[in-house]
Formats: structure tokens, sequence, C-alpha cells
């Protein structure tokens, strides 16, 4: 699709459109002598001669204003043969027979050359005042994108559809690095006026490549219809990347002879828009820079909670395995064998509190690597609950407490993961316990209700109104009587290695006035837990006193489901 022209080329002539609007200016400035001797003449104006000079003169000042200096000046010189012929004795003639009409024309002809002059310029100046305006408002656009918007993605996104806009360009694409190829250009951005234009039939990779390699601006011309510009993104002695503008030929344009692509100001403006990109693109990099950094700093953050949190955690149950085995091998004390059946209950308890810290950071490691996949079948919910219940009982877990449940009647089966399910379980009554006065209830509720509108901390009603289609699930609900969660701690909770008791001190209205052991992970793991299984996860106070702790999975309405339910169902592991 490419003609001859289609070589690496930069403008070295003026555009024909400056010729046509010169030529117009001199046709107008002929008709507008040609009227005016006209009317002069017909009302015997010759021997007003310096009244005649002076609305030629008016007539050039027009010209000149408004077409530039050529046409003003082409006037002048039209102006000066009129007034010579028409107005100077002897009529009809160039030839002057006396000095004060030789002074009269050459005058004249002086003066609307200087007036030209003046003209031109002041037209000069007030185009340059207008552009400069123009340039100034485009460049305070892209600045407002680069600065209105933190995410680095999306700050290109809008500083390419500026540049776009500001030239009324067909197409235009940002091409930076490949993170994992620096050497090789790919589009980050791009921004289309026109849906059928392609970006393989209009931009050739290697040519983005030769503009990044070389530095240095390409201006292609195809097919007499488009024209595209190459621009390399330059930040000092480093590229950051090409800007590449697809703009289409207008009738002036397409006319232009070989060798000619974008005319000296097209290529300036160009370069600007180019300069203030490679600003943008800067820009992006330091915020993605900032966000590696603050990542790293959060990542130094969290691995220093881990170690302070595990290593504590790790400390309690050794000590007092440790403890207990010192005093089995003690040889100097006779043990009864109930004293002995005590320290190996202490033994058995702490190594099941270890393995349970153990268990819950393989789970959040696998949460973090996104390696946690459930591994779905179709369970009843309240018969994973009573398991789960059954072996919590004979754990230091509920000894304190005990658990009363309330199962909504011809609940359906639900597909999930039993085992990530039965931690969620574990994780949630573990918690209400630590959080609960002593020989307080713990209430489980399983209902089956429509997907949460929100999942603030408020109190929500989950019934539908009329005419409102959401997807039903399971709902279950941990309830504690307990001191509750602070309302500005309930979304925290489920942050990684958080405690309530890190930021309430013994003296706060809340009255937690005691430190609870634990490791900030299990609320974390239910999280990751709940969305792996498209559900949700989420905390309020209870209105007198305590916490409520909430998830919600959704049901599987799918005829695959519904076919797996009839046949059979998943029995459940002991």
């Amino acid at each position: 699709m490419f003609d001859k022209s289609n070589e690496l080329m930069k403008p070295t002539r003026k555009q024909t459109g400056q010729t046509k609007k010169d030529f117009t200016g001199l046709l107008l400035g002929t008709l507008g002598l040609a009227l005016t001797t006209l009317l002069l003449k017909v009302f015997q104006f010759e021997q007003y001669l310096y009244n005649v000079a002076l609305v030629f003169i008016v007539i050039v000042l027009l010209i000149a204003s408004q077409y530039g200096l050529w046409p003003g000046l082409a006037v002048s010189i039209l102006g000066f043969l009129c007034l010579n012929y028409f107005f100077i004795p002897p009529y009809y003639t160039f030839f002057i027979d006396s000095g004060a009409g030789v002074v009269a024309v050459l005058g004249f002809l002086i003066a609307a050359i200087i007036t030209s002059q003046i003209a031109a310029r002041a037209r000069r100046k007030t185009q340059e005042a207008q552009l400069s305006q123009q340039e100034t408002a485009a460049l305070n656009q892209l600045n407002m994108a680069v600065l209105s918007t933190a995410q680095a993605e999306s700050m290109l996104r809008k500083v390419v559809q500026q540049v776009n806009q500001h030239l009324e360009a067909s197409a235009t694409l940002l091409y930076l690095n490949r993170p994992d190829n620096p050497s090789l250009l790919e589009v980050q951005a791009s921004h289309f006026e026109e849906k059928e234009i392609q970006e393989e039939k209009f931009f050739r990779q290697e040519t983005v490549q030769l503009t990044f390699q070389k530095k240095e601006a390409i201006f292609i011309k195809l097919d007499n219809q488009w024209r595209v510009a190459y621009l390399p993104l330059l930040a000092g002695e480093e590229t950051l990347g090409v800007l590449a503008i697809l703009l289409k030929n207008s009738i002036e344009v397409s006319s232009i002879k070989v060798g000619e692509v974008f005319r000296s100001e097209e290529q300036r403006w160009l370069q600007i828009l180019a300069n203030q990109t490679a600003l943008a693109v800067d820009h992006a990099r330091l915020i993605e820079e900032t966000a590696l950094v603050a990542s790293l700093k959060e990542a130094d953050r969290l691995k220093s909670v881990l170690l302070a949190s595990v290593s504590h955690e790790l400390r309690t149950p050794l000590t007092s395995i440790k403890t207990a085995i010192a005093g089995l091998k003690d040889e100097g004390i006779e043990l009864e064998p109930e004293e002995q059946r005590d320290y190996l209950e202490v033994i058995d308890q702490e190594a099941d509190r270890l393995t349970r810290l153990i268990s819950n950071l393989l789970d959040l490691s696998r949460i973090e690597a996104g390696t946690l996949k459930p591994q779905k079948g179709l369970y009843y919910l309240p018969e994973i609950i009573g398991k789960t219940l059954e072996r919590l009982a004979r754990t230091e877990i509920l000894t304190d407490h005990f658990v009363q449940t309330r199962f909504e009647e011809d609940l359906p089966l639900v597909s999930v993961d039993y085992l990530q399910i039965e931690q969620v379980i574990t994780n949630l009554i573990e918690n209400a316990a630590k959080y609960s006065t002593p020989s307080k209830p713990i209430t489980l509720k399983v209902s089956q209700a429509p997907k949460p509108l929100t999942t603030s901390g408020r109190r929500q009603s989950i019934k539908r109104t009329e005419g409102e289609v959401r997807p039903m699930g399971i709902l279950v609900e941990v309830i504690d009587e307990g001191i509750g969660v602070p309302e500005a701690e309930l979304e925290r909770i489920f942050d990684k290695f958080y405690r309530v008791e890190l930021l309430v001190t013994p003296t706060s209205k809340s009255g937690l006035s005691y430190n609870v052991a634990g490791s900030g992970m299990g609320l974390a793991i239910c999280k990751g837990i709940i969305e792996a299984h498209a559900g949700l996860i989420w905390a309020r106070r209870r209105i007198y006193g305590g916490t409520i702790l909430v998830f919600w999975l959704p049901l599987d309405l799918s005829p695959k489901f519904t076919q797996e339910k009839d046949s059979a169902i998943k029995a459940l592991p002991e």
C-alpha cells in the first residue's frame, strides 16, 4: 500500500495551501482596487489625489492584515499602478509630467509597502499569540491528565487520548519497552478515532524500532491519504519509547509534492506533544517505582510482624511442652497416673496448637501465591459444622464455651471444598472464643439468603425487593457475646497479621483490658478461602455487645450441579 513517497522524509517547501491563500488575497485586493477605482472615477475624485491614495492604503492594510505580507505587497504595487494610470495627469498613461505627481505616487508606494509590513507583522504576532494560547491550554490539559490519575496505566491512556484529540489524529499509539525484553517495544496505550483503523495496517514495528534506536523522528506519507509520525520519547540521553501518530491528509496536504510530509510548525507541535508525553511516561515509571518501593516496605513490615508474632506463638507452646517433658523425666518426683495424664494432655494440646499455627502459615502462603484452589464437592453445610464442632470439643478451644446452632430447614447442598470450609469455621469459632467472656455462648446460624448488597459493618436486610434479581447462597453467622470489635476496626480485622488488641489499650472504652494471644492470621485465611469460593466475608457489631462474623457462599444452580445433586451426594470425611 506504500507508494514511492513512502520514505523517510522531511518537508523542504511551503504547503500549497499557503499559495492558494496568497492568491485569494491578491484576487480580493485586485477586485477591491478595481471597484474602488470605478467608484472614484464615477464621482470624479481625480482632484482629491491624497484622499484616493488614503483609500488605496486602507485596502492594502485590510489585505495585508488578513492574508499576509506578499498579498499586501502585490496589492500595494497594483494600487501604485492604478493611482498612476487613473488619477495622475496625464490620465490613462503611466507617464507623469510633473514632479508633484512623481512624489505622490512614490510616497503612496512607500507608505503602502510599510503599511503592508506593519499589518503583516501584526497578523503574524496575533497568530503566534493564538497558537501559543492553544498550545498552553493543550499542555495544561495534558498536565491535568498526568496529575489527576494515580494509576500509571490509566494515566498513559488519558495522555494518549489527549494527544490524539489536540492533533485531531485518526489514531495514536504509545510504544514502551517490554519488561522482559527492553530492546523490544510494544503498545502500552492507544486511542483509535475510527474503528476500522488497524494497527498492523498503518503502523510498522520495524519503523518503531528504528525511531527508538536512532532517537530521531521519522515521518512517512501513505498513499497520498495518510501521514504517520514516529516520535522518540526522550528523557535526557535515555529513550523511553515511541509515540506513533496517524493523521488523515486534508485537501491542501493531499497535493504535497514528493519529499513533503509535515510543515515545520506541525513538526514543532508534534515534538512539543512528544516531549510532554515523555514527561508523562517518566512520571508513570516513577509511580510504578514508588508503588514497588511501597510494596517492598510493606513486605518488610509484614515479615517483621510475622517473625515477631510467630516467634511469640511458637515460644509459648514449646515452653509448655518442654516444661511438661521435664516434669515427666524428673526421676526425683514420683508422679501419680493422673498427674502423668495431665502432663501428657498439656503436650498433646500444645502440639495441636503448634500444628494449627504451622497449618495457618502454609495456608496463608498459598493464598498469597494464588495457589489455593478449592477442590469442590456437594456438601450439606450444617453437617460440616457438626463434624467441626465434634472435633473442637476435644480441644481446649471450647473449654470455657458452649456452642448453640440454628439451622434453617431444607437447606440446599453447596459446592465447596470440605477441608477449606472446615478451616474457616474452625478459625471463626476460635476467634469468637478468644474474644468472648468465659461461659458466654457462641451461636452459629445457617440460612439461605440472596447475595448481600454491601459488606459494610452495618446491619442490612437480606430480603429482596420486588423485581430485584440477586444470586442465592448460604449465609453463615458466628455470633459471640464478648467485648466486641470497635466500629473502625471491622474491615481491618481480615488483614494479615492484624489484631485488635494491638491498637486498643487497656483503658479504652471498648472494655478490652487484656492481651489476647493470636498471630493475626486466622481471619485473613478465612477471607482468602471464602473469596476463592467466590463468596463474601465481613464482620459487624452485635447490638447488645459482641461481634458477628458472617460469610456468604453462592449456590451453583447450573444444570451440571443439579444433575450431580440428583445423582449422588459426597460423603463427608471423618
